[in-house]
């Protein structure tokens, strides 16, 4: 089906604008005739999503989908039509994509179909996860609660997301540029200066022995090894999407020592904070874990959960089958079991979820604090190494004519 733009007549003569779901121009009109409409233009929707196989989510930015959520909630609060909610937050993205998916959703709801429904027709725009918490919403009656605690979630999701590139931006710059500076040094200063130790007739330091070599070295297969690392990148990030060797690797990572940690906390606080909003929502149990597993990046956590639902099918509690998994962290199976106890188990997911994202926000902090001297150190003492070996020669030559 494709998006039409409409111009019409009401029964009252007034002129109304819109936007159509249709299989063709044809159908488009037959839909206004129904809706007592009388066409007066109708094209193909200009704010239709542009196909472009390089962007993953139809260039659509999290801060859209997050402000989106919003606004959908405080409309359908106010007790807004679900339709005229989206027309006016579409409203809102003039130059997005997200205009078009959300009036392609409208024009979906007012024939008929459920948002949670029309919300699936734009898989690279809404989550999995994101309509079956609003499918959740409207089984329940409480959309509004859903769509706010969605666009929580979103928020909270982009604020991490925000502290890790502006922390790892500053490391990440200074190792370029001083590799960059070891780069020139080795390869346009140190054979520079080999050519005048030639004339000097001494035996050269050790030291300075060594830096030459690497010197020649990195001139002779510098670039080819250079391309040889973009093209392991390359092969590796390919055999991250083989699931046999992403198994692998995804457990060699949470056995790492301090990053391990950190991973499987940042992976557990996603999963218990996706499983309070389901359950909140009125999702069942076995239905919040199949779909909570998808927020899950790590294939070994993953497959852990599919293995938990297994056992909680079978009648199993769901702190015993997490418990059973042993890689969830025991803070969450202990405060699920409490939730189950007392039966209020989506807000021990929340509570779970706000103190691994606590222990995440200032363990990465940390991390990333003691990060920057560290490559400050390791690469001046590179540079200082590659001056004492220029130097050296000079020094031992100076010494010897006194």
């Amino acid at each position: 089906m494709e998006a039409f733009d409409y111009a019409a007549l009401d029964s009252t003569g007034k002129r109304q604008r819109g936007t159509v779901m249709a299989s063709s121009a044809r159908d488009a009109r037959d839909i206004l005739r129904a809706r007592a409409l009388m066409p007066l233009d109708l094209a193909p929707s200009k704010s239709k999503k542009k196909k472009n196989a390089g962007t993953a989510a139809s260039g659509v930015k999290h801060k859209h989908l997050t402000q989106a959520t919003r606004q959908l909630a405080i409309l359908i609060e106010a007790a807004t039509p679900v339709e005229e909610a989206l027309k006016i937050t579409a409203l809102q993205f003039e130059r997005s994509p997200m205009k078009g998916a959300l009036l392609s959703i409208r024009a979906q709801v007012m024939e008929g179909l459920r948002l949670s429904d029309a919300l699936r027709g734009q898989p690279k725009v809404f989550p999995e996860l994101y309509t079956a918490m609003v499918a959740s919403g409207e089984t329940s009656g409480r959309l509004p609660a859903v769509l706010e605690r969605l666009a929580d979630d979103l928020e909270a999701a982009q604020k991490i997301r925000r502290k890790i590139l502006g922390a790892t931006a500053y490391p990440i710059v200074l190792s370029i540029v001083a590799l960059l500076v070891v780069a020139i040094l080795m390869v346009a200063v140190v054979p520079k200066v080999v050519d005048q130790f030639d004339s000097f007739g001494q035996e050269l330091p050790t030291l300075t022995k060594v830096v030459i070599a690497l010197s020649a070295w990195m001139q002779k297969w510098g670039l080819i090894t250079l391309g040889s690392i973009f093209v392991s990148i390359f092969a590796f990030r390919h055999a991250l999407k083989q699931e046999g060797f992403k198994y692998r690797w995804d457990t060699l990572v949470l056995r790492l020592p301090m990053m391990g940690k950190i991973i499987r906390n940042m992976n557990a606080a996603r999963f218990a904070r996706t499983m309070a909003g389901l359950v909140d929502s009125g999702t069942p149990a076995l239905t919040a874990l199949e779909t909570a597993r998808h927020t899950l990046q790590n294939s070994v956590m993953r497959e852990a959960v599919s293995d938990a639902a297994i056992k909680v099918r079978e009648g199993s509690a769901i702190s015993s089958a997490l418990r059973g998994t042993a890689v969830f962290p025991p803070l969450v199976v202990q405060m699920v079991a409490g939730g189950e106890a007392s039966g209020d188990m989506g807000r021990m997911f929340s509570k779970s979820a706000d103190y691994l994202e606590e222990e995440f926000d200032s363990a990465t902090t940390v991390f990333l604090t003691l990060l920057e001297p560290l490559i400050i150190i390791f690469l001046a003492g590179i540079v200082l190494l590659i001056i004492a070996a220029i130097f050296l020669p000079i020094l031992r030559l100076n010494t010897l004519a006194f």
